[in-house]
């Protein structure tokens, strides 16, 4: 199906491509006569800014929250997956899995998808008119890094992330020349290649994806009676990504700019139990600008502009004509870092947002404006104890203004290899469009969400680097990622890594689409709800010979329940919320030997889940269920050139479940793929 808009679309990609070009190829250029070319190259970027944990130049071992990181060697082992197989298997995220070539929502601590805060970069990827965003269109190779994080408030990192946030990073790809093929069942094939060009102060780099499938499996039928095995029909997706970065110096002057293009096809069958087939089109295209200065010696500069244009059609076998949508998003941030002395460091942003929606469903173009302004902060109190004392203020066009304080602390009371920790914090989240205007049954008048935030933990690190903070100057300048659940860093030395965190969150004015008197269902700020539980992490690293073994292991308890009744007579009351396993466990086994070959061993056992808020279908609960997966591969060097293999086996021991109801997933599958690339 053709979108109206397609050849406007791709004329308006083709601009922005030109526009990035010229911003890329003219550093070269202007710094032919540069003569500083010898510089290295880890000097060309901006220091990190940290949309994770307190935004303050800490390493993340040492944050107040804790924080998974997932990085790009991990990434590149298994190309063929997309970011939320990896958030599934290696972060506390429940991933509600809606089968192969299917969307996948990842959701946090028992709240909804649409309460976990998604970045590209400083960019918001969550789509304003749904509120969530589907990491299945992501594929692994496109990123750098992932990271995770659990019940950040709003003045760490933006509001919205009521259970947590993500940050998927883009940094420079560390091969010149890289082509990859993987090939699996179900008609699975991706391409992807790349190349990147450093030469002097100039970093550029361009990478593109094609990958698609007819996902067409085998499930069994889910009426116990028939026990048939019948066919996962018209689940099809072709999905293309182009990713291009270009970064320079110019003194004590830095620039980076990012260019993401992606056009996905999918064909979706709906439901086992109410198949509805129906075809989405998703197209986007996303333009990222960010600037910095540390000409001073104890204060850092940076702006970061981006735009993006999202452009999404729906049609299934029952409407005429279909859904389709455009939204345009701007924003602009300028921070300031100043470091006031070996005690205090403070970080200030502010962010300007304009978002529009041009939706077949309202009656009218949409827009909303916002102002938001964060102070982050650092006090090294004593030796053994830091303080983050942080307040976000947010203006809305639409909605009262918020303030939305937080304060962290850590504090090692014996040794440097333990601490404690703990946060609370305030966080909003407002209502999505289509809560907002869908017609006919949008709710103009809703509220934001509000959550109360409080948590605490302890942290445990021996080896592998770490170590505490002897103050805030002599670390101010950590521009990269820290040890803590830093996934397959490729350190040889033994290390233990372990960590525990108690949380609660009071959440309230929450939105849910209840029926009315008519029966028809309309969404009110009517729940009120309270998400507790527990999550501990425990990873081990240890060479042997030439093998080095790598274990994890993860455990998270989830009570997440209404706490007072919605409506004369709700039966939801303090009962599980839907969807949210009370109980899961995941593991990790991975062996190397001498970096040239390596095994992966996935498990995840996952908790019953429910499917209505009172528990009253008669499917309910949906057993526990068990999934394990395993990867293998090697890697084979030859002068600047390395060649890269891998297999992988989805689903090993056959299992039949739905980790959502009525959408089962693939039985035991395959993926393989190869890579060649130049250094």
């Amino acid at each position: 199906m053709n979108h109206p808009n397609k050849s406007r679309f791709y004329g308006r990609r083709l601009a922005a491509i030109s526009l990035f070009a010229v911003c890329i190829l003219s550093s070269p250029l202007a710094h032919a006569s540069d003569p500083d070319l010898s510089e290295p190259v880890d000097t060309l970027y901006l220091e990190e800014v940290r949309v994770i944990g307190t935004r303050i130049q800490v390493p993340d071992h040492l944050q107040p929250v804790w924080i998974q990181n997932i990085d790009s060697r991990l990434l590149r082992k298994l190309p063929y997956e997309s970011a939320a197989y990896h958030l599934s298997g290696n972060t506390f995220s429940m991933v509600r899995d809606y089968g192969e070539g299917n969307m996948s929502l990842v959701s946090q601590r028992g709240f909804s998808p649409v309460h976990t805060r998604i970045l590209w970069e400083e960019m918001p990827l969550n789509h304003p008119m749904l509120g969530m965003f589907d990491l299945s269109l992501v594929p692994a190779g496109l990123l750098d890094g992932i990271s995770s994080s659990s019940g950040n408030p709003a003045a760490m990192s933006g509001s919205g992330g009521i259970g947590g946030m993500l940050s998927l990073r883009t940094r420079t790809h560390p091969e010149r020349l890289f082509l990859t093929q993987s090939v699996g069942s179900y008609g699975y094939m991706q391409t992807g290649l790349g190349a990147s060009l450093r030469k002097g102060s100039f970093d550029g780099g361009i990478r593109a994806f094609r990958q698609g499938g007819n996902f067409d499996f085998p499930y069994s039928d889910p009426d116990p009676v028939r026990q048939e095995t019948l066919v996962r029909d018209n689940n099809r997706k072709e999905s293309t990504h182009v990713l291009a970065h270009g970064s320079y110096r110019r003194n004590d002057w830095h620039f980076r700019s990012l260019l993401w293009l992606d056009d996905t096809a999918n064909d979706l069958p709906g439901s086992v139990f109410f198949p509805s087939p129906a075809r989405q089109n998703d197209r986007s295209a996303r333009i990222l600008l960010q600037s910095g200065y540390d000409g001073w010696d104890r204060t850092w500069l940076t702006a970061t502009a981006g735009w993006y244009s999202y452009e999404m059609t729906y049609k299934d076998a029952f409407t005429d004509p279909s859904d389709a949508s455009t939204v345009r998003v701007f924003m602009m941030q300028p921070a300031i870092r100043h470091v006031w002395s070996r005690q205090h460091e403070s970080h200030i942003a502010a962010q300007l947002s304009a978002q529009s929606v041009d939706a077949s469903t309202y009656a009218e173009v949409k827009q909303q404006k916002s102002l938001s302004v964060r102070w982050n902060h650092a006090w090294h109190a004593v030796h053994t104890l830091v303080l983050y004392p942080s307040v976000e203020w947010e203006w809305h066009s639409r909605f009262d203004d918020a303030l939305n304080p937080a304060l962290g602390l850590t504090f090692h009371p014996v040794t440097k290899h333990v601490m404690l920790r703990a946060m609370a914090g305030r966080n909003t989240n407002n209502p999505a469009y289509n809560d907002l205007y869908w017609q006919p049954f949008g709710n103009p008048d809703l509220m934001p969400e509000t959550v109360y935030t409080y948590e605490a933990g302890a942290t445990l690190l021996i080896g592998g680097g770490g170590g505490d903070r002897s103050s805030i100057r002599n670390i101010s300048g950590n521009g990269g990622s820290g040890a803590q659940e830093h996934m397959h860093s490729g350190r040889s030395e033994s290390a233990l890594t372990a960590g525990v965190t108690l949380f609660r969150h009071d959440f309230e004015n929450g939105i849910r689409w209840i029926a009315g008197e008519d029966g028809m269902f309309a969404p009110e700020n009517v729940e009120k709800l309270r998400s507790q539980g527990i999550e501990f992490s425990i990873r081990a690293t240890r060479p042997l010979g030439l093998f080095r073994l790598d274990a994890h292991y993860m455990l998270t308890r989830t009570d997440a329940s209404v706490r007072q009744e919605r409506f004369p007579g709700d039966g939801s009351v303090g009962r599980q919320m839907v969807y949210v396993p009370g109980l899961i466990h995941k593991g990790i086994l991975q062996v190397d030997f001498r970096s040239l070959l390596w095994s992966r061993l996935t498990v995840r056992n996952i908790g019953e889940r429910f499917t209505t808020m009172d528990h009253s279908s008669p499917l309910d609960p949906l057993p526990a269920y068990t999934r394990i997966d395993i990867d293998s591969g090697w890697e084979l060097h030859l002068r600047s050139a390395t060649l890269r293999g891998s297999i992988g086996v989805r689903n090993l021991t056959d299992q039949s479940y739905e980790p959502i109801s009525g959408y089962p997933v693939a039985p035991r599958h395959y993926r393989a793929s190869l890579t060649m690339s130049l250094r």
